[in-house]
């Protein structure tokens, strides 16, 4: 996890009074690192991993959903943006050519993730995301149903996931249409 997403984690719980809860709940190696987040490029992904938990502990999916959504449309989505636009401009105004890139998009906040798009119809299809460790499917599907509602705004599109299945403790697919 990138040190940029530690720290615009870290703004938005405590632009939500909720900083010192969650920090609470996280290992002393976890909490340092949220607190320097700049200290390194790259952190362990288990220290998001422990901070979603206890977000979803704390206030529940919905919570997870909303914050994430929050931190990447104000943190990450001027950086995705132009990129975004570049997509819909090269392969049409569909979210397919958005999803379709979303290693791509993501790499400023993630290593080792992979993302497979397979297209169903012109306004559906299936997303799996692939982890290099063992995830929480409670932090998954909330944490991608917020960045899914970012894509929606930039798309301009509504975007639905119609359907969020583990297929084991590293793969999970989305099936979503617009």
């Amino acid at each position: 996890m990138s040190g940029m997403n530690l720290a615009a984690l870290d703004k938005a719980l405590a632009a939500q009074g909720k900083r010192d809860e969650v920090y609470a709940l996280l290992t002393p190696e976890a909490r340092a690192a949220f607190q320097s987040p700049h200290s390194s490029r790259w952190h362990p992904g288990r220290f998001g991993v422990e901070a979603w938990l206890a977000i979803v502990k704390l206030g529940g999916k919905q919570w997870l959903e909303d914050l994430n959504y929050e931190l990447t449309r104000k943190s990450f989505g001027p950086i995705v943006k132009p990129l975004v636009k570049i997509a819909l401009t090269l392969s049409g105004s569909s979210p397919a050519s958005v999803f379709a890139r979303l290693g791509d998009a993501t790499s400023v906040a993630l290593k080792h993730v992979k993302f497979e798009w397979k297209a169903q119809s012109p306004q559906a299809g299936s997303l799996t995301v692939s982890y290099p460790c063992a995830m929480p499917p409670e932090v998954v599907e909330p944490g991608w149903r917020g960045v899914v509602r970012v894509g929606a705004e930039m798309t301009e599109k509504t975007i639905n996931v119609d359907r969020f299945e583990p297929e084991n403790d590293r793969r999970f697919r989305f099936d979503v249409s617009w």
